[in-house]
């Protein structure tokens, strides 16, 4: 079984880099040269032409600067690192938005606003302190990856079963699901491929009611 997961997990990594290696080409309009901005400021100069910005570094915040939002042909947007606390309810001003990744920050929750983002087709929001996904993320109709590894993540809500047909993989890796954790989000999501660390239900140390 392990070594069954550890051949998928290889595949589903080996879709996303090829994704990633091929947006850093793939033109999303007129006005776009394949340039991925890494500063906010810069980006700003010229917002209606901005398809692609990645930030690892913002002053000291608890959340994205409002101006980000003024970006509004966005399709991928990378915050890593940058010790967020809250995601700006205001995320769903990034209509166009494709692959959002916010990987390594501090996020206890994201808005119900996410579920807004029609044309999402990538999550990622590994190494974080997420518990759940808010109930609007079924709206994610476009969704085909979740990566959220390493979160304190062990329920799912019920209406993610809506994506059962159309989501692809839910990377659940670094969390220590036990086998009823996992049965449960199995049985909402039964046609997903469901990344996860297999524990010892007795090597399990987290309090159960």
């Amino acid at each position: 079984m392990k070594h069954k997961l550890t051949i998928l997990f290889l595949l589903v990594a080996f879709s996303i880099a090829a994704y990633a290696q091929k947006s850093a080409t793939l033109l999303y309009g007129p006005n776009d040269n394949g340039r991925t901005y890494t500063s906010l400021e810069e980006a700003l100069t010229e917002p209606q032409n901005v398809y692609r910005l990645k930030l690892t570094k913002l002053s000291a915040r608890d959340s994205l600067p409002a101006e980000l939002f003024l970006l509004t042909e966005l399709r991928e947007l990378t915050v890593k690192g940058c010790k967020l606390w809250t995601l700006n309810a205001q995320i769903d001003k990034l209509q166009h938005l494709q692959y959002l990744n916010l990987d390594k920050n501090k996020l206890v929750r994201l808005p119900e606003s996410i579920g807004n983002l029609s044309e999402l087709h990538f999550l990622i929001v590994s190494r974080n302190l997420l518990e759940t996904f808010p109930e609007s993320i079924a709206k994610l109709k476009q969704l085909v990856s979740i990566d959220a590894w390493n979160n304190p993540l062990y329920v799912l809500p019920e209406s993610i079963s809506i994506l059962n047909n159309t989501l692809q993989t839910l990377d659940l890796r670094q969390i220590p699901l036990t086998k009823s954790e996992y049965e449960a989000m199995k049985e909402l999501l039964p046609n997903i491929n469901i990344l996860f660390t297999d524990i010892c239900e007795c090597e399990n140390r987290r309090e159960h009611d």
